[in-house]
């Protein structure tokens, strides 16, 4: 493993733990920790900041440290900016991982030989190592397809990707003008991710990663997304979590994965976009209702063996 990996902590050294294992197993070579700083008179978050120090002292393999811990609290939003763009300073692409976002070890060759492969193409903005219907038939014959959607919970991407990465999202008005995601998307999906980030933009900023998604979305960016999950979710205490275990963590990461098959096309895979919105993006979204929602798990199980045919 030649590429940089970038891991973003803060306040729960449990779950780095994890993450960390699964780094010090691929034995990385070359590796990025952010870390924010703790809130003021909050002595859980020093607590756990002094644990995830200790933890980097446990490296006993070949690997170049390079440490970020903030002085000051910047937060969900422009914390984990802060640290990619950090690392972005020294490195022309990395692998990016968030303290909940446990990897398999396939997960690393996977964004290393995408990286490679994709590199020069500007139309693949990211690689992802979440995928959400692992033996459906959009993978029967590939073991990954592009995607205008991709998920961040585990990802790589290259600098001059990121460079286009705008936390104010101070072009949204402009691109709504411009036809936006109407230009993009069939209009009922494209209405709803409207009115999300309508939304989105009017608020305090404590997220990135829809911002990210934005800036990846108006230049007509692809996400590679592989054919297995290769990224277990296992934040269920967080900023961005409700403290229930969910389907999204029930996901596990699977371990048997290698590219073999590459897609001979590049391009989007519109049944897995259309199934992948209605029974992901919208249910995370809140935009089903209660009877609507009930359908869709009926027709999950009626699906599972036609439409998808899940093996």
């Amino acid at each position: 493993m030649k590429t940089p990996v970038l891991l973003m902590t803060f306040n729960r050294a449990a779950y780095t733990r994890k993450v960390f294992e699964k780094i010090k197993e691929a034995k990385i070579k070359k590796l990025y920790v952010a870390n924010d700083a703790p809130r003021e008179g909050n002595v859980n978050d020093k607590k756990n900041r002094d644990q995830i120090r200790a933890m980097l002292k446990e490296i006993d393999w070949d690997c170049e440290l390079n440490t970020l811990f903030h002085e000051n609290n910047c937060g969900n939003g422009f914390g984990p900016v802060a640290a990619i763009n950090w690392a972005f300073e020294k490195e022309d692409r990395l692998i990016i991982l968030e303290d909940d976002c446990v990897p398999s070890l396939p997960f690393f060759p996977f964004c290393e030989f995408c990286l490679d492969k994709y590199e020069k193409d500007l139309r693949i903005w990211q690689v992802v190592g979440r995928s959400h219907w692992g033996g459906a038939s959009f993978f029967e014959d590939q073991d990954y397809i592009f995607s205008y959607f991709g998920h961040t919970l585990g990802w790589a991407t290259w600098k001059n990707r990121w460079k286009h990465f705008d936390i104010q999202m101070s072009k949204w008005e402009s691109f709504c003008q411009a036809g936006g995601f109407y230009n993009m998307f069939p209009y009922n999906q494209a209405k709803i991710l409207t009115e999300r980030l309508n939304v989105l933009k009017k608020r305090p900023i404590n997220s990135w990663d829809a911002r990210w998604g934005f800036a990846i979305r108006s230049n007509s960016g692809l996400s590679i997304v592989p054919a297995k999950n290769l990224i277990h979710n296992i934040g269920v205490f967080g900023a961005h979590s409700s403290g229930k275990i969910t389907r999204v963590h029930k996901l596990l990461a699977e371990d048997d994965f290698q590219v073999e098959n590459e897609p001979q096309f590049i391009m989007v895979n519109r049944e897995y976009e259309t199934y992948h919105f209605d029974n992901h993006i919208k249910t995370n979204l809140g935009q089903r209702s209660l009877v609507r929602r009930f359908l869709g798990r009926t027709k999950g199980f009626l699906v599972k063996n036609d439409i998808l045919n899940i093996k």
